[in-house]
C-alpha cells in the first residue's frame, strides 16, 4: 500500500508540473534521480523507475516543436495528436517490460504484435535523428530484435547509449543469426542490471564469457536457445540473483554456479539436467529456489 501511495503521489506531482518543461531541465531531473537512487533497494528502484518513466513521457512531449504542426490542424488537435503518440510509446514500453520480465516460470517471448510495434518505433526514431538524440543518454531499456529489417541501424548506435540497465536481445519465432560477442562488446559500458538473450534456438549454442564483465548484473535470462553449458567465467558473477536457462539442452551447471551465493532463483525447465546434477545444485545453493516447470 505504501508503494502504491508513493507512486500515486509521484503521478499527481507529474501531472501538475508545468506542461512546457524544457528538455534540458527534464534530463537534469532524470540524471539526479539515477545518481541519488539506491538501486539495490527494490522499493527505491521501483519508485525511481516510475519517476523516470513520467519524465521520459514529458521529454517525448517536448520532442515535437510547435513548428512541426501540420497546416490543416489546430493547435488543440496537434497537441492531442502528440499526446496520443506519446501515450502509445509508453504503452509499448510497458508491454515490452511486462513481456520481458514475465513471472515465475513464465514464457518471456515477445508477442508478434509487440515485435512489429517495436520495429515500427525503430523506423520512426531512425528517420528522426534530432528526436533520437534526446533519448540516447536517458534511455534505460533497449531491445535488439535481430528479425527487424532495421536492426543494423540500431546496432551501429549501441555505443551512444549511456544508461541502459535492461538489454533484450531477441528475434522472431524461427530464430536468427546473431553475433553475441559483438553486441556484448558494444554494450560493455552499460550499467546493465538485466540481460535477456532469448528465442535464438540453434543459432545460439554458447554464452559469451564477456557477460561476466557486467558486475552489476542481477538478472540473466537465456530462454529457448541451444546452450550446452555456461562458461566458467560466469562463476565470478556474485551479484546475480536470478538465472533462467530454460529450454536449453544444458546438462551441467556446477561448478560454474557454485559461487553465485546471491542466486535466489534458478530456472531449468525443459533442460537435460539430471537428478544427480540437481542434487548437487541444491547442496551448493540451499537458499536458491529452483524452477523445474
Amino acid at each position: 500500500m505504501k508503494i502504491l501511495l508513493a507512486l500515486f503521489l509521484t503521478c499527481i506531482i507529474a501531472l501538475n508540473a508545468p506542461a512546457q518543461q524544457n528538455a534540458a531541465s527534464i534530463k537534469q531531473q532524470m540524471s539526479a534521480i539515477r545518481k541519488s537512487t539506491n538501486w539495490e533497494d527494490p522499493v527505491a528502484a521501483k519508485k525511481a523507475n516510475e519517476q523516470i518513466k513520467e519524465l521520459s513521457k514529458k521529454l517525448m512531449m517536448t520532442g515535437n516543436p510547435q513548428g512541426d504542426q501540420p497546416p490543416n490542424q489546430t493547435k488543440t488537435e496537434a497537441d492531442q495528436a502528440k499526446k496520443d503518440a506519446t501515450d502509445e510509446k509508453m504503452k509499448l514500453w510497458d508491454q515490452v517490460m511486462k513481456s520481458a520480465a514475465g513471472s515465475e516460470g513464465a514464457d518471456v517471448f515477445l508477442a508478434e504484435p509487440v515485435r512489429e510495434q517495436i520495429k515500427s518505433e525503430y523506423k520512426e526514431e531512425e528517420s528522426n535523428k534530432s528526436k533520437g538524440k534526446e533519448f540516447l543518454e536517458e534511455m534505460t531499456f533497449l531491445c535488439i530484435n535481430m528479425s527487424s529489417p532495421t536492426v543494423q541501424l540500431l546496432i551501429d548506435q549501441m555505443e551512444n547509449y549511456k544508461s541502459i540497465k535492461t538489454l533484450v536481445i531477441t528475434c522472431g519465432k524461427n530464430g536468427s543469426a546473431v553475433d553475441l560477442e559483438t553486441l556484448i562488446a558494444k554494450a560493455k559500458n552499460y550499467p546493465l542490471q538485466q540481460l535477456y538473450i532469448i528465442n535464438f534456438k540453434s543459432f545460439v549454442t554458447k554464452v559469451p564469457k564477456t557477460i561476466s564483465n557486467f558486475h552489476d548484473l542481477t538478472f540473466l535470462a537465456l530462454y529457448n536457445n541451444k546452450i550446452l553449458r555456461l562458461p566458467p567465467e560466469l562463476s565470478s558473477m556474485a551479484s546475480l540473483k536470478k538465472l533462467y536457462i530454460d529450454m536449453n539442452p544444458v546438462t551441467v551447471l556446477t561448478p560454474t554456479i557454485n559461487s553465485m551465493t546471491n542466486l535466489d532463483t534458478l530456472g531449468i525447465a525443459k533442460t537435460l539436467i539430471a537428478d544427480v546434477e540437481l542434487s548437487k545444485i541444491k547442496q551448493q545453493l540451499p537458499n536458491c529456489k529452483i524452477l523445474l516447470k
